[in-house]
C-alpha cells in the first residue's frame, strides 16, 4: 500500500469544461466476468464555486426595472396629456373673465367656504345626483343653501358650468331658481343655490314602490300650480328677456319646490341664448337632453328651438296630469308606455280622462283635467308649427283661454314639417320610427 502521502492517483482538471452545473460525486468500476475486490480507505474531493452567471438577485432587479420603466412612461403620457389640456384651457378665456362681464354676475365663494358649509361634502347632506352633478345641503352663516358639485365624468363640465351661471345668474323671475354664487378652484366646479325644502316635482307625482306614502300624493290644485308656475318661468325664458333662452331640459325632476310648493325652474346647464334677429334654433353635434322628452324633430336634426322646449313642457303636462313617467320615443316592444301615444289613444276613443292620475280619486274638476290633458297633447304636437307658444299655454291654465283644438289621430311626423297654412291629412301615426338608443346626459 502505497505511502497516504504520496497519491496513487492525481489529476488536475477543469471540470465545468465537461460536467453540468450539478453533478453527483462518487466511485464506480466494472470487472466483467472477473471479480475483485477494491477498498477505498479515504478520499476527499474539494471543488470552489465559480461565479454564478445568472445569480438570484438579477431575477428580481430585471422585473422590478421593467415595471418602473412602464409605470414611468404611462406617467408621462398622463402628464403631458394633462398638460396639454391644461394649455388648452388656458388658451381660452378665463371662466371668472366670462362670467364677470356682467355687472349682475353672482357672487364668487371660495372652495374653503364650500366644504365647511356642506360638512366635507358629507353624504349626509347629500340631496341628490344627476348627470350634471351631485347636489349637497350646506349651512352659511343661518342660511340654508344648496351646493352643486359638477361631475367630472360631465362630457362638457366646463360649457355647462359657464351656461348656468351666465345664464340663470342675470335673470331675475320668482319661478326660477335662484342661483347665488359659484367657485372654481382646484379643477372643480361648485355652483352655490337657494335651498328649496320640498326638493324635485317628480318626488310628488311618481308612485314609489319603496316608500308607498300615501301623504306624498300631490293634490290636483297643488299640481295645477305648480305646471302654472313652471309655464310662467318657460314663458319668461321665451318671451320676457332681451334674448331667447332656450332651456333645452324641461322635465319634472328640473321643477324644484320651495316650502309652500310654488314651483322653481332650474338645472341650466344645457341653457342656450338665441337672438331672435338672426337666429331661429340652436343646433348641437351631440344630442342633448332627456329621452322621452325630446321633441322628435331634435333627435332628428340635432336642433333646439322654442317649439323643442314647449314638447317637453308638454310632456311634463301630461306627467303630472296623469302621474306617470313618460317613456321613451324608441320604445318598439310596447307602443302604448309613451305617455303620448298613449293619452292620445285615450283621447281618439273619447275617454281621456281615464289617463288622470288614479292616486287623484276623481278629486278634481273634470272641465279642468280634461282641458290640461288636451293642452299638453297640442304641445307634442309632432308638428312644431301645430305647438302653441307659452304665452298661450299660460293663458290657458290660468283660464284665460280654451285649450288648442288637437285631431283624434295622432298625426304623423314628418320632416321638413308641413306649413302652418298647409292643411293636414288625418292620418294615424301608428309608431314614431325606431331611433337608436339614447342615454341622459
Amino acid at each position: 500500500m502505497a505511502d497516504k502521502k504520496i497519491p496513487v492517483f492525481s489529476e488536475i482538471s477543469d471540470l465545468p469544461a465537461y460536467l453540468p452545473k450539478k453533478v453527483y460525486v462518487g466511485f464506480s468500476g466494472s470487472t466483467s466476468n472477473y471479480t475483485q475486490l477494491n477498498c477505498v480507505k479515504s478520499w476527499a474531493f474539494n471543488s470552489t464555486d465559480k461565479e454564478d452567471d445568472n445569480p438570484f438577485w438579477i431575477w428580481i432587479v430585471v422585473p422590478v426595472l421593467g415595471v418602473a420603466l412602464l409605470v414611468g412612461i404611462a406617467f408621462f403620457v398622463y402628464r403631458k396629456r394633462k398638460i396639454d389640456r391644461e394649455k388648452l384651457e388656458d388658451a381660452c378665456p378665463s371662466i371668472e373673465e366670462v362670467i364677470n362681464v356682467s355687472s349682475t354676475a353672482p357672487r364668487k365663494f371660495k372652495f374653503e367656504e364650500l366644504r365647511k358649509a356642506t360638512g366635507n361634502f358629507s353624504p349626509k347632506n347629500k340631496l341628490g345626483k344627476g348627470g350634471f352633478g351631485t347636489v349637497y345641503k350646506g349651512v352659511m352663516g343661518n342660511k340654508l343653501v344648496a351646493v352643486k358639485k359638477v361631475s367630472k365624468k360631465s362630457t362638457q363640465g366646463k360649457t355647462e358650468f359657464i351656461a348656468e351661471v351666465t345664464t340663470i345668474g342675470k335673470l331675475h323671475q320668482r319661478n326660477l331658481v335662484k342661483l347665488i354664487g359659484w367657485c372654481y378652484e382646484r379643477r372643480q366646479f361648485l355652483l352655490v343655490y337657494e335651498y328649496l325644502p320640498n326638493g324635485s316635482l317628480d318626488k310628488f307625482i311618481f308612485y314609489d314602490e319603496k316608500s308607498s306614502m300615501e301623504e306624498s300624493t300631490m293634490s290636483w290644485e297643488t299640481r295645477l300650480s305648480v305646471v302654472t308656475g313652471a309655464a310662467q318661468a318657460l314663458d319668461y325664458l321665451h318671451n320676457g328677456c332681451e334674448e331667447t333662452i332656450l332651456h333645452r331640459d324641461i322635465k319634472s325632476s328640473n321643477i324644484m319646490l320651495d316650502s309652500e310648493f310654488n314651483a322653481k325652474l332650474g338645472d341650466f346647464g344645457l341653457a342656450r341664448t338665441i337672438k331672435l334677429s338672426d337666429q331661429t334654433h340652436h343646433s348641437t353635434k351631440e344630442l342633448s337632453g332627456t329621452p322621452g322628452y325630446m321633441a322628435p324633430e331634435s333627435i332628428l336634426t340635432g336642433r333646439f328651438t322654442i317649439e323643442t322646449d314647449v314638447y317637453a313642457f308638454g310632456i311634463l303636462i301630461l306627467e303630472v296630469a296623469c302621474g306617470r313617467k313618460p317613456g321613451s320615443q324608441n320604445q318598439q316592444d310596447n307602443y302604448s308606455c309613451n305617455i303620448v301615444n298613449w293619452v292620445w289613444d285615450l283621447h281618439r276613443e273619447g275617454r281621456i280622462l281615464d289617463a288622470a292620475d288614479s292616486r287623484l280619486e276623481g278629486d278634481f274638476a273634470t272641465g279642468d283635467m280634461e282641458c290640461v290633458l288636451i293642452l299638453g297633447l297640442a304641445c307634442c304636437h309632432p308638428n312644431p308649427h301645430k305647438r302653441p307658444s307659452m304665452k298661450i299655454v299660460l293663458q290657458v291654465l290660468k283660464g284665460e283661454a280654451e285649450a288648442p283644438p288637437v285631431p283624434n289621430e295622432r298625426p304623423a311626423f314628418m320632416w321638413p314639417p308641413l306649413p302652418p297654412s298647409f292643411k293636414e291629412l288625418d292620418i294615424s301615426l301608428g309608431q314614431l320610427s325606431p331611433f337608436s338608443e339614447l342615454g341622459g346626459r
